[in-house]
């Protein structure tokens, strides 16, 4: 199996900095908005997948365009997979962490592919978009898109805690934290060793402690404490290496997709 690591781009923290703890002195910190691919025996699997391209130019409202989404070349998810020679057809299964705008934007693509969310996650999104209730994260052109492209979606219901995809790589469901539901992926590669795949139920290394510190953005936090100590003790326990939402500073030692991979 291999892992690529495919860079969108990144969100530029000008105002209303929520998910650094940057002192807010000088320059406007920037986080990354990536995904990660995994060339596997059931096919291709991709988790999470950035945000709508046209997002700051046409379908965000104005207060998400506050801080400036950045693609940079070859920042979008079709361009990030035709590096590797791949289309949106060729995945077979998506993996979504949870559907805020920076991780489902470009989920619409993904047509042909088995998509797994938390069930939690899914029902209150769906729930907020009947009630045209955008308050948060998740975008009404986001889900608009989803709904027009028929996808094949998987629900891991709350009590289904891990869930093998297929060998070495295993949904870890973390239960409300950060959002309504959340999960991560549980990486082992036979060269580079073991993987957790966090996302924003830790935003970087600095949130994860000791001692743990809240992300500004969160909707359940006692769930988010409970997770941060379980992802503590789960890497510790098989020792993995924790790969967090959007902490730019790990995210800069990774190699890319155009640079090669991890196995």
């Amino acid at each position: 199996m291999k892992m690529y690591v495919l860079d969108n781009g990144k969100i530029v923290m000008s105002a209303n900095n929520q998910v650094t703890t940057d002192s807010g002195e000088g320059e406007a910190p920037a986080i990354p908005v990536h995904s990660f691919l995994f060339d596997t025996e059931k096919g291709w699997v991709l988790f999470d997948n950035g945000c709508d391209p046209q997002g700051m130019t046409k379908n965000w409202p104005e207060h998400m365009r506050a801080n400036p989404y950045i693609a940079g070349e070859q920042g979008s998810m079709e361009q990030q997979l035709a590096i590797l020679g791949l289309k949106p057809e060729d995945i077979s299964i998506v993996v979504m962490s949870h559907l805020h705008l920076d991780h489902a934007g470009s989920l619409g693509l993904f047509k042909n592919a088995k998509v797994y969310v938390s069930q939690e996650e899914f029902n209150k999104t769906m729930h907020a978009y009947a009630d045209k209730d955008f308050s948060g994260f998740h975008m009404e052109t986001d889900i608009n898109s989803w709904l027009r492209a028929e996808l094949k979606w998987c629900f891991l219901p709350s009590d289904t805690r891990e869930f093998e995809l297929c060998k070495g790589l295993t949904i870890l469901n973390f239960g409300s934290g950060h959002s309504y539901g959340m999960l991560g992926l549980f990486v082992e590669l036979k060269q580079d060793g073991v993987f957790l795949l966090a996302a924003d139920t830790i935003y970087t290394s600095d949130h994860f402690g000791p001692p743990a510190k809240m992300a500004g953005i969160a909707y359940d936090s006692d769930g988010y404490f409970a997770t941060v100590e379980y992802i503590r003790t789960l890497a510790k326990e098989r020792h993995a290496t924790i790969l967090f939402g959007h902490d730019m500073e790990q995210f800069q030692t990774l190699k890319k997709a155009g640079e090669g991979f991890y196995q």
